[in-house]
């Protein structure tokens, strides 16, 4: 799923694209913003994968939103407006696409695809590499890179910046102290490639980085919590056989 942010001075125009965009299961709309200066601050604090920006808005336009943003890579850009003069400058600045007021559902249609085939593509990239990976673990050699997915984003993330992975819905979620990641491994395959020495399954659906443990706390009947360093004090379960090995393993 691809998460958008929608920029435009107009709030019927918001309003509009945001029903518009409602059908597409793979496009989640995360905030809106209403001039160039809050797009700007919006995109570098919730870092969308995809921003629909208008052009012509009071202060900064639409180009200006998108060379003032300190993020690498930025994210994906349609560029939606009433003008058609843009059209070369948008493609200029590396935009997915460019899209004339009023929207037309067939031609945000074709948007979509096309954005759609791209994040395939980057999908097809992670499989390959997961495959890959998953392929060199008979070396039993503890993975120095974990790639993780962040829209269509590919990150070799370090596995001493992970804090804890979860399981939820069927998809792995990796939550480091940048944000959260997803990636295609089960956490079956994720215990096998990760050195054991720093992780640990504390749970059927939780590994923890035993390096970011601050505290573990009795809580009933052999089950315990498990307490993070992170600014969050994130408490994890740490469950009655799970806590049996643990207890073995460092003697507590």
């Amino acid at each position: 799923m691809l998460r958008a942010l929608i920029v435009d001075d107009e709030k019927f125009s918001r309003v509009s694209l945001r029903k518009l965009l409602k059908p597409y299961s793979q496009i989640e709309v995360i905030g809106e913003a209403a001039d160039g200066v809050e797009a700007i601050k919006k995109i570098e604090a919730q870092k969308p994968d995809l921003v629909f920006l208008d052009i012509q808005m009071p202060g900064l336009n639409g180009f200006e939103v998108m060379r003032s943003v300190a993020l690498e890579p930025k994210p994906q850009v349609v560029f939606v407006t009433a003008f058609d003069k843009y059209a070369v400058k948008a493609f200029e600045v590396n935009a997915i696409d460019y899209i004339l007021k009023p929207i037309d559902e067939g031609r945000l249609k074709l948007t979509i695809e096309k954005i759609s085939q791209r994040d395939k593509s980057v999908q097809e990239d992670f499989e390959k590499i997961r495959k890959l990976l998953l392929s060199l673990d008979k070396f039993k050699s503890p993975l120095q890179h974990l790639p993780l997915r962040r829209g269509r984003k590919i990150v070799l993330m370090s596995p001493t910046d992970i804090h804890y992975l979860k399981s939820e819905q069927g998809v792995t979620v990796v939550v480091t102290p940048s944000g959260e990641y997803w990636t295609h491994y089960t956490l079956t395959e994720i215990e096998g490639i990760l050195d054991e020495q720093m992780f640990f399954r504390t749970h059927r659906s939780t590994i923890i980085n035993l390096n970011k443990i601050k505290e573990i706390v009795p809580a009933q009947s052999g089950v315990y919590d498990v307490y993070l360093s992170d600014t969050e004090r994130t408490c994890l379960p740490l469950s009655r056989d799970r806590a049996r090995v643990l207890r073995e393993r460092y003697n507590f």
